[in-house]
């Protein structure tokens, strides 16, 4: 037997064997999604980082990349519906390597096909094959983990995409430099082609570990009526959308807060970006010890509940060292939210509805935060960056009050069933019932 460790070091050695505990309680099978989805944020990231720079060096003008991002947008719309009725039907497990096959296929085309109607096509090609992605990604992280470690799941899957987010912007802006001084001697156009190659070849090295991934498929007992849209997702979606008004709002403004409303120098913009960025990072991978403390509605609720007051905070302050802690702090805080929500989702829906819950949240989503943003611009414009930031207090404090409720309901629904003898993991762990209660008209 080993001699225990001296007593010097007694709390290195226990420190390092309690983290080993919290990484074998994953499986297998989310360690290899896990490397899936590192391939796919990294190499995405990238590609979409450089592909406008790639079209502007081309000589395309901002209308020509706006028409580009419309089509892209559209077809991400279309494709929802028939890959959540695809996933439905096949499994994630099917639709998975499909994604990972395509996109990059897809964007890779896009490199070389530069007439206008090519572009459009393949940006509505493109953003069809997408919109898989993130149909599967809730998903499969939810089947992947258990009660007892699906915030640490999410919140590592979420952190993991701030901080390649991070590493793409890094690597884009300094690896065409380095081809173009490098022995090849690319120029601008030909070594931001090489990278956006490059991010290609990475995404689709997802291919190997999602055909890889072995989980079972949960169809619907036989003569079961499928339905699209699970009833917690009349509860869910006025609270999310509340949400993505916030999220959607005054973040895409912020740059243009700090440098117009306050004076900011332009040239610190990236550093004030970066720390934002590191602190979503941060914020979103301790996001279970707050959770784990105040429940997951609970702890979503106080988030929105501080983003409140930092909003009205920095709606207030003219002193810039305040406003650009503010600044940060509010990007923080607002991040750690978003594993906690889409947790709060894939616990109340049965796991052979997921797919179509998760499609019908991100397409809700993205109509609301394009909508909210067209707005943002005539309300900065008509009414000043102060009454926005209110707005969105009012907005982020009614959100609050929101998921406090569903949180709520939550615990009450877990107490009954514990009462009642059946497991409060989630509901996908009794999924004949709901199926039955459907099959009656219920809700």
């Amino acid at each position: 037997m080993k001699a225990a460790p001296g007593s010097a070091n007694r709390r290195a050695w226990l420190r390092h064997h309690r983290r080993r505990a919290r990484t074998r309680r994953f499986s297998r099978e989310y360690w290899i999604f896990f490397f899936a989805a590192f391939c796919m944020d990294l190499g995405f990231g990238l590609y979409i980082f450089l592909f406008n720079l790639y079209l502007t060096d081309l000589h395309f003008d901002e209308r020509f990349l706006g028409h580009v991002l419309a089509f892209f947008t559209l077809g991400n719309v279309a494709g929802t519906i028939p890959a959540m009725i695809a996933a439905r039907k096949y499994g994630l497990r099917v639709l998975l390597p499909i994604v990972f096959s395509f996109v990059p296929a897809l964007a890779a085309l896009r490199l070389f096909f530069l007439s206008h109607s090519a572009q459009f096509l393949l940006a509505f090609l493109t953003g069809a094959a997408l919109c898989g992605w993130p149909i599967c990604f809730s998903p499969v992280v939810a089947q992947l983990t258990d009660e007892d470690n699906r915030a640490d799941g999410f919140s590592i899957a979420f952190a993991t995409g701030i901080g390649l987010g991070v590493v793409a912007g890094i690597a884009g802006g300094y690896i065409p430099e380095l081809l173009h001084a490098s022995p090849l001697h690319l120029g601008l156009v030909k070594g931001i082609r090489a990278v956006l190659l490059m991010a290609c070849v990475v995404v689709a090295i997802g291919f190997w570990p999602t055909s890889k991934l072995k989980f079972e498929h949960s169809a619907p007992p036989p003569g079961a009526r499928l339905r699209i849209f699970h009833p917690y997702l009349f509860r869910f979606l006025p609270a999310f959308l509340l949400w993505n008004v916030v999220t959607g709002s005054f973040p895409l403004f912020g740059a243009v807060y700090l440098q117009n409303a306050l004076g900011f120098p332009l040239g610190k913009l990236g550093a004030v970006f970066g720390a934002s960025q590191l602190m979503q990072f941060v914020a979103v991978l301790g996001a279970p010890l707050l959770f784990k403390r105040t429940g997951t509605g609970g702890g979503v609720s106080l988030a929105q509940l501080v983003t409140a007051a930092l909003l009205v905070s920095l709606a207030q302050t003219r002193f810039m060292p305040a406003a650009i802690c503010l600044y940060v702090l509010y990007f923080a805080v607002q991040f750690l939210c978003g594993p906690g929500i889409y947790q709060m989702l894939m616990e109340q829906v049965p796991e052979a509805e997921r797919s179509s819950a998760s499609a019908i949240q991100n397409l809700s989503g993205a109509l609301c935060q394009a909508g909210t943003a067209a707005i943002t611009g005539a309300c900065i414009v008509a009414y000043g960056y102060r009454a926005l930031l209110i707005g969105n207090a009012a907005m982020a404090l009614l959100a609050s009050l929101f998921f406090a409720w569903l949180g709520l309901n939550a615990r009450r629904g877990n107490a009954k069933r514990a009462a009642s003898g059946v497991s409060t993991a989630s509901p996908c762990l009794a999924p004949d019932a709901d199926w039955a209660l459907l099959d009656k008209g219920g809700r």
